[in-house]
C-alpha cells in the first residue's frame, strides 16, 4: 500500500491536485490511497508517525498559520527518511532555503509553472520506481510493531527471557516469536547463521566462520556464527 498525503490550504490548488491524482487512484486501485489536509492537525501527525505504509507527501510551503510545509517536512524527517516529499509554492525564492534545510526532497514545483503536469510526472516516477517497501510486522496486546526489513541488522533468541531480540540500526525490540516463524515472515535477505541467530545478509560486510562471528556495516561484531549454517549463506 502506498499513501499520498496532501497538505494544501488553497481550495483552488487542492482541486487541481485532486484532478491530477485521481487518474492514479483509479489506475492503482486498493494499492493506493490519498488523504487531503488543509492544515497541520493531530490526524496528520498520526499519519506521519505511522511508518507502516510507503508515503508520498505533497506539501504546500506557505500555509495559513504558524506552521509551514517546511515545518511539517522537518517533522517527517525526524522519524521517516524513506517517504518522498514534494514541495509546492508560489515563491521561487524559497527553493534554496528548503533544499538546504530538509534532507532528501524529491521535487520543488512552482504552482505557476505547469504544476499539474509536473506533479503528475513526479507521482508517476515515484509509483513506478522500485522501492524497498518490505516490512516486518508483529502485533500483540502490548505491541504493534512495523519495521522496514532493510533496517533490521539481526535477530537473536534470548534463552533467559525466552524472547527474540530484534536489533535495528537504532533500536532493540523484544517479541514473542520463534526464529522459524520469523524466517517464514521475512524475505530472502534473511538467513540463519547460528541456531540462535538470523542475520540480514545485506548488512553483513564480513563473515569469520572459523572464528565464529560476523561484522556488520556499522562495524558491530556479532559472535553468533556457526559453520553448520555456512551453506545457508554462501
Amino acid at each position: 500500500m502506498t499513501k499520498i498525503v496532501v497538505l494544501e490550504d488553497e481550495k483552488k490548488d487542492q482541486g487541481l491536485i485532486q484532478k491530477t491524482l485521481d487518474p492514479f487512484y483509479f489506475k492503482y486501485g486498493e494499492s493506493l490511497s490519498i488523504k487531503y489536509y488543509n492544515k497541520c492537525t493531530t490526524d496528520l501527525i498520526k499519519e506521519i508517525e505511522d511508518l507502516s505504509e510507503r508515503k508520498i507527501y505533497i506539501l504546500d510551503i506557505c500555509l495559513n498559520g504558524k506552521i509551514t510545509g517546511v515545518d511539517v517536512a522537518k517533522k517527517i524527517r525526524e522519524i521517516d527518511w524513506d517517504s518522498e516529499i514534494i514541495f509546492l509554492t508560489n515563491h521561487t525564492s524559497y527553493e534554496h532555503k528548503v533544499y538546504s534545510s530538509i534532507f532528501k526532497i524529491f521535487r520543488f514545483i512552482e504552482k505557476f509553472d505547469n504544476m499539474e503536469e509536473r506533479l503528475g510526472e513526479c507521482i508517476a516516477l515515484i509509483l513506478n520506481k522500485e522501492c524497498d517497501k518490505g516490512m516486518f510486522k508483529y502485533k500483540n496486546t502490548q505491541m504493534n510493531l512495523s519495521i522496514y526489513m532493510k533496517d533490521i541488522l539481526y535477530i537473536l533468541r534470548d534463552k533467559d527471557e525466552r524472547k527474540l531480540i530484534i536489533k535495528t540500526t537504532n533500536n532493540i525490540f523484544k517479541i514473542n516469536k520463534t526464529l522459524e516463524n520469523v524466517l517464514i515472515d521475512s524475505d530472502e535477505r534473511f538467513k540463519r547463521v547460528h541456531r540462535s541467530c538470523i542475520v540480514n545478509t545485506e548488512r553483513v560486510i564480513k563473515y569469520e566462520w572459523a572464528k565464529g562471528y560476523f561484522i556488520l556495516d556499522n562495524n558491530e561484531k556479532v559472535p553468533y556464527l556457526s559453520k553448520k549454517y555456512k551453506g545457508e549463506v554462501v
